[in-house]
């Protein structure tokens, strides 16, 4: 349910945009953030900060987009996004306390050095994203735009995030894998 509720800003976004325009489908998303940060609230009683970031940006840029009537505020935002996750975990790199550590290390527990090794990945990988988002932007039509934000980003996302649980998955101690079945079980 929860990635669900992560995407529907996107869909509505992407719905909006192949039936109107991106002025009608940027509206649409700004409303639809609304919506998400009422249900996020509902289920919970509170709002990550990470959302409230997200809501606020596209709050400024879906503004300027509409009230300028020019696409290119929208077309911007996830580039300013992902630049900014990669200063945040370039920065946790260089203070050698990497961010997906503070973020994650709960949830598993890994060698210093890999934690470094997902880190630096990770924000290479946002870097990446940036440049792929201009390229994209100002080297294609609207629509490609549209399609490579919503399908393209979203499933290179998948991807990479596929990708850094396969490297460490082999660095977990063992008893946070999966348990083999006993002979018992068997």
């Amino acid at each position: 349910m929860q990635f669900l509720l992560e995407f529907f800003p996107l869909l509505v976004f992407f719905l909006v945009y192949k039936f109107q325009d991106i002025f009608w489908a940027t509206g649409a998303l700004m409303l639809a953030s609304i919506v998400q940060l009422a249900v996020t609230y509902l289920q919970s009683k509170h709002i990550p900060k990470k959302q409230w970031i997200f809501f606020a940006m596209i709050l400024v840029f879906g503004g300027l987009t509409i009230g300028l009537h020019d696409e290119t505020f929208i077309m911007w935002k996830p580039t300013i996004v992902y630049v900014l996750f990669a200063v945040i975990l370039l920065g946790s790199q260089v203070m050698k306390r990497p961010a997906l550590k503070a973020l994650l290390d709960s949830a598993m527990e890994l060698p210093e050095r890999v934690w470094v090794k997902v880190n630096l990945g990770w924000a290479l990988f946002f870097l990446a994203s940036a440049a792929a988002n201009l390229y994209v932007a100002y080297g294609f039509e609207q629509e490609v735009w549209v399609n490579f934000k919503v399908f393209g980003m979203t499933g290179a996302t998948l991807v990479f995030t596929f990708l850094t649980i396969v490297y460490v998955y082999r660095y977990l101690p063992q008893e946070e894998k999966a348990p083999a079945p006993s002979k018992d079980e068997q």
